[in-house]
């Protein structure tokens, strides 16, 4: 028993201090027009600044490295030749813990799965990008509808002192963690409760197994001298009797 009591100790003590690493939602599938632009998007929750931190934009399918973000700065070295000049990272992004990559001109050969990878902290989001054909003259319409789905999702309402939705979900992550926290303080509380009843009642029936020998003793020394003042009585009551015949003679 105080060996599980140690361990939901030292849990809750980890789970105070170090808290849970920050988890990226998987984005929803991304539609874009042959010719147009799209953005894809990833978040961390609870956000974390990313400027300096690696951050790495790949194809699942092929391999392809899109964009390269190190030490604070886009590294285009190793990015692969069909994404030259057309994908942008933005910076300011980074800060709130948001993966925003726009993508210029966009190709059928662009349609696939993108991974955004931040390695140090080993959290990663998949999009699955769809890109279709669209007429000249359904063009412009196509990227007005597209405009909604190809953009980066929308911002929480910022709160009135400015706080965006980013600071929100932080607190509802810290609402959680003290929810969890205090049902395992009762849980330990409910233990010690049980483990001093537990206690007590071994110490009861322990003592209850001692004292029954001594009663059946005591009731046994009790019968046998009940028994023995009956045998007494009987005694003389028959010598009584033997004196009285003696005296009638």
């Amino acid at each position: 028993m105080e060996g599980i009591l140690k361990l939901l100790i030292i849990l809750l003590f980890a789970v105070t201090v170090t808290g849970e690493p920050p988890a990226m939602y998987q984005a929803q599938p991304i539609k874009a027009a042959e010719g147009g632009d799209v953005t894809l998007q990833c978040r961390l929750d609870p956000p974390v600044s990313l400027s300096a931190f690696t951050v790495d934009w790949t194809r699942l399918d092929n391999k392809d490295i899109v964009h390269v973000y190190r030490h604070q700065q886009d590294d285009p070295d190793p990015q692969t030749d069909q994404y030259r000049g057309r994908t942008t990272l933005l910076h300011e992004d980074l800060i709130r813990g948001v993966l925003t990559l726009h993508i210029s001109s966009v190709k059928l050969s662009d349609r696939g799965l993108y991974k955004g990878f931040v390695p140090k902290l080993k959290t990663s989001c998949v999009v699955d990008l769809i890109v279709e054909t669209v007429g000249k003259d359904q063009q412009n319409e196509t990227k007005r509808d597209y405009s909604s789905t190809t953009g980066p999702p929308e911002e929480e309402e910022t709160e009135p002192d400015g706080r965006g939705g980013g600071n929100r979900n932080a607190g509802r992550a810290g609402i959680i963690s003290s929810v969890f926290i205090i049902l395992c303080l009762v849980i330990v509380v409910l233990l010690l409760k049980m483990h001093g009843t537990i206690q007590k009642c071994m110490k009861r029936l322990g003592g209850w197994k001692e004292q029954k020998p001594e009663t059946v003793s005591n009731r046994s020394e009790g019968e046998m001298l009940n028994n023995r003042a009956a045998d007494e009585d009987l005694e003389g009551s028959a010598g009584n009797g033997s004196s009285e015949r003696t005296t009638a003679a």
